[in-house]
């Protein structure tokens, strides 16, 4: 209890310093919200998740399945990149404010160091959900020609979905709309830059996202399952006017997202003891917008669950391996993650390593 406080109160803080959140920054695009269990499973998840997050930012479809009526007043993540990980010692509590934590990265010339937090409450019953996806991702490098780059991601999302069955839950449609206010930006400045932070110089807007989930889960052996998502429907193109300021001395807007597709097959076997495991294969991005290999978009994950308590996962997607637990009770459920993101310009060309704590409260 002593530690899940503090981890609340320094959330808390740096959400209040930011004032937004954190999301993906992988260069193929998919989600804006990442569970640790889709973390744990290269980003293989589509088929899978029953709370009102991943209806609405994952998988529509999944809003058709989901119980109800549920509040999850607390879904909670924080997430770490390995470099970060090993500044600890350098203030770390500092790393919300670019300018307190430059000694830590002067320190360490060519690391790029990050982390991030999400924090995404949501209400939904059968068929329909409501909620808010509030993210902030920072990280920050010095480099050899002593100036630094930064790169972040600030977003404030109010989002709405549904879903329906059909032919007794065989087939399930869903669709989600996301109001996606947005900070973002790459930004190479020198280390005199004043001010200097995460939120300065970064492109701002808002943009309304439609995002559409089919799932096909034939009733036999193995409850083979297709899964069809189109994200971004007709692109999401930002203008200047945000909910709420989320960046200052603003470059324009960000550039317009996009309509991309996934489509995952899964299977789930039985096993001895009431247990059973997910299997899971995806291809992301199938029209290619970003321009990735295929073995860049190809992700698979495989989950072990253990009668709903205790869940052990495995897989890889953007080229790398991923690896995470679960644990779960009626109302909570705790999960963590190592995975890796590619920050650079293709398939292999630069790692992120990174470690992904996520905590869930349900009211009901």
């Amino acid at each position: 209890m002593a530690r899940f406080s503090f981890l609340t109160l320094l959330t808390l803080s740096l959400v209040l310093q930011s004032c937004s959140a954190w999301a993906r920054q992988d260069i193929v695009p998919g989600s804006r919200y990442t569970s640790a269990r889709a973390a744990a499973m290269g980003d293989a998840a589509l088929s899978l998740g029953d709370d009102g997050a991943s209806g609405l930012f994952v998988n529509p479809a999944l809003l058709a399945r989901v119980g109800g009526p549920q509040v999850e007043g607390l879904n909670l993540s924080f997430y770490a990149n390995a470099a970060s990980a090993g500044m600890m010692s350098y203030d770390f509590y500092k790393m919300a404010s670019l300018s307190s934590y430059l000694p830590a990265l002067q320190s360490h010339p060519g690391e790029y160091a990050g982390a991030g937090f999400s924090l995404a409450p949501t209400a939904y019953m059968k068929g329909f959900a409501f909620g808010v996806l509030m993210n902030t991702q920072l990280g920050a490098v010095v480099q050899d020609d002593g100036s630094v780059r930064y790169r972040s991601l600030y977003q404030f999302i109010p989002s709405v979905g549904t879903g329906i069955r059909l032919a007794g839950g065989i087939v399930r449609i869903g669709y989600s709309l996301q109001w996606v206010n947005q900070a973002s930006g790459d930004i190479t400045v020198p280390q005199s830059a004043d001010p200097l932070g995460y939120n300065q110089g970064l492109g701002q807007g808002a943009a309304l996202s439609h995002n559409v989930g089919f799932s096909l889960t034939l009733p036999i052996r193995l409850l083979p399952s297709f899964n069809l998502v189109a994200r971004n429907i007709l692109d999401a193109t930002f203008r200047e006017f945000t909910l709420l300021p989320l960046a200052r001395n603003t470059s324009g807007v960000p550039p317009s997202e996009r309509t991309t597709y996934d489509a995952s097959f899964s299977i789930q076997p039985k096993v001895r003891g009431g247990h059973h495991m997910n299997l899971m294969v995806v291809y992301r991005d199938l029209s290619n917008v970003s321009q990735v290999s295929y073995l860049g978009r190809l992700a698979a994950g495989a989950e072990i669950n253990v009668r709903d308590r205790f869940y052990l996962r495995g897989g890889w997607g953007s080229g790398y391996p991923s690896a995470g637990l679960g644990l779960k009770q009626n109302r909570s459920e705790f999960s963590l993650s190592w995975f890796s993101e590619e920050l650079g310009a293709g398939y292999h060309s630069l790692r992120d390593v990174r470690y992904l704590l996520q905590y869930q409260v349900r009211a009901f």
